[in-house]
């Protein structure tokens, strides 16, 4: 499980003066991370994630869903406090918003068949890599893997199809994307996650971080210490795996 906190970090607890009732923000269509079941219930890892720092804090949690393109303007009209909608930390700056440190990153991984024996290498392996055209995949290869013999494709869906028919020795691409394509149908139980897991911010991105108001910066201290609390108990390690049955690591 990876930790994504620096363990020489200080994060003061609260004091109670502090802390207020935190109004998390979130769209309802985009699973994992938020999505109703089929009982209408909201639920995922980042509804789960959201609770789990309002239990460490001891303060009273809501989650307010709405249209994804309006959760800034919910923020700014007082709808909510803080929003948690897989964003990436970067966007912060851009919208005039602060952002907590990251709670998830997602890496770029590679699947091969389950039969198959693939290593990146150096040397380079026989076949081909399959990444989608002009992604920061297929940058992160040449870069990284100029060993290897890549072919790119209209979007990652064309890839796997190859790789799934044996014209291809491998694919790179998101893991998150991949881990979902492994576990469900289209995959067909064909292919596995092949070598490491590979975090560069400068091409996957910083990761998933809370949003919240810049001059709110007590209630990103207050998150960011939960954050690292939900962590320490393991919480957060019974939170992922039940929402990424195949681990993105």
């Amino acid at each position: 499980m990876p930790n994504f906190w620096d363990p020489r970090a200080r994060l003061e607890s609260p004091s109670a003066e502090d802390l207020r009732p935190i109004r998390f923000l979130t769209s309802a269509d985009f699973p994992p991370f938020s999505f109703r079941d089929r009982r209408g219930m909201l639920i995922g890892f980042d509804i789960d994630l959201a609770e789990a720092i309002c239990k460490v804090l001891k303060v009273p949690c809501a989650i307010q869903t709405r249209p994804f393109d309006t959760l800034w303007a919910g923020l700014t009209e007082g709808a909510g406090n803080a929003i948690i909608a897989g964003l990436d930390p970067e966007k912060a700056g851009a919208e005039g918003l602060i952002a907590t440190r990251t709670y998830l990153k997602i890496p770029g991984r590679f699947v091969a068949k389950r039969e198959a024996s693939f290593d990146p290498g150096p040397p380079a392996p026989p076949g081909f890599v399959g990444v989608a055209c002009g992604s920061a995949h297929q940058a992160f290869l040449e870069r990284f893997f100029a060993n290897l013999r890549v072919a790119c494709y209209l979007n990652a869906a064309v890839a796997l199809a190859e790789l799934k028919a044996g014209h291809l020795a491998a694919v790179f691409g998101d893991a998150l994307g991949l881990s979902f394509w492994l576990h469900g149908p289209a995959s067909e139980d064909c292919c596995r996650f092949a070598g490491g897991a590979y975090i560069d911010d400068r091409y996957f991105g910083a990761g998933l971080a809370i949003l919240m108001k810049a001059d709110d910066r007590k209630l990103k201290s207050a998150i960011d210490y939960a954050l690292r609390e939900v962590h320490r108990s393991g919480a957060y390690e019974e939170i992922y795996l039940r929402y990424f049955p195949v681990s993105l690591f």
